[in-house]
């Protein structure tokens, strides 16, 4: 969220107004970022809330005659340290990391252009290893308190079903 009690610029009242303009901006895009995210999770039927903060948005850039670029770099900045804060706690260094690969495998598989197949595939695999290092970093983490997370985390899943046995291949003949 962005700080509006402290604003930069000089003493003018015009720069103080437009520093405010853009740091609300910047506030709106943010909230505009996050109820696309919840409306892509969702599902169509959330896509009111996006056209609430869609038109919050506009509102803001057109009321102060706010810059197009510096709220946007703010408000990506602003969710980015939200959601992989870089100070926090470093067992929690293996979520934000898988976080990360999630987004990033998220993008790459809503891209429609010739080479998004290929980074889709490579982002899928980032993400399957950071999905394994953070299983393995949960599991290490509560064995060395004589726990297991896997066998919790198992025992609170309904039964798998038995793995399908494929059909064995008829040898073809070549001639």
């Amino acid at each position: 969220m962005v700080d509006l009690r402290v604003i930069e610029g000089s003493g003018s009242p015009e720069e103080r107004e437009a520093a405010y303009a853009e740091a609300l901006a910047a506030e709106a895009f943010e909230a505009l970022v996050i109820e696309v995210l919840r409306a892509v999770g969702r599902g169509p039927d959330n896509s009111y809330r996006v056209m609430d903060a869609l038109r919050e948005l506009y509102g803001k850039w057109t009321a102060g005659g706010v810059r197009f670029g510096p709220p946007i770099r703010t408000g990506v900045l602003g969710v980015h340290e939200r959601l992989l804060p870089s100070d926090e706690d470093p067992y929690d260094a293996e979520l934000r990391y898988l976080l990360s690969c999630a987004l990033r495998l998220t993008a790459e598989r809503l891209a429609t252009d010739g080479f998004a197949k290929g980074r889709a595939s490579q982002r899928e695999d980032d993400f399957r290893r950071a999905l394994e290092s953070y299983l393995l970093e949960k599991e290490e983490r509560t064995r060395r308190y004589g726990g297991s997370y896997l066998t919790l985390l198992l025992s609170q899943l309904p039964p798998l079903p038995p793995p399908k046995r494929a059909a064995p291949r008829k040898p073809t003949k070549r001639k």
